[in-house]
């Protein structure tokens, strides 16, 4: 995963690539991530989305829904075992998409 970056909009525009999806990790100090999120779209906007609650952000696009699934389930059970999360709702697979969770076959 990319980063960690500062988390600020004219930041996020330079560094992460518009119009593709991917995952991305959020956290108020360097050290320790607190929430896990994904984009199927736009990565760059979800991310933006979140700049007045984190102060830091790490990403990885993503080049279809099913490998953006993959690594969120991959990051949200990696940081669950890390000392938890801010939401620690299990990633739900994309519409109209048959697959589970490869970490623990939800």
């Amino acid at each position: 995963m990319r980063g960690p970056y500062l988390l600020r909009p004219l930041q996020v525009d330079i560094i992460v690539p518009s119009g593709v999806g991917g995952v991305f990790c959020l956290a108020k100090n360097p050290r320790k991530v607190v929430f896990v999120g994904r984009a199927e779209q736009d990565l760059r906007d979800a991310i933006k989305a979140y700049w007045k609650q984190y102060e830091f952000f790490w990403f990885e696009p993503a080049l279809s829904k099913r490998e953006c699934y993959i690594n969120h389930c991959y990051c949200y059970h990696n940081q669950m075992g890390n000392g938890g999360l801010d939401d620690d709702t299990h990633p739900a697979p994309p519409e109209k998409m048959d697959i589970k969770c490869p970490v623990c076959g939800k």
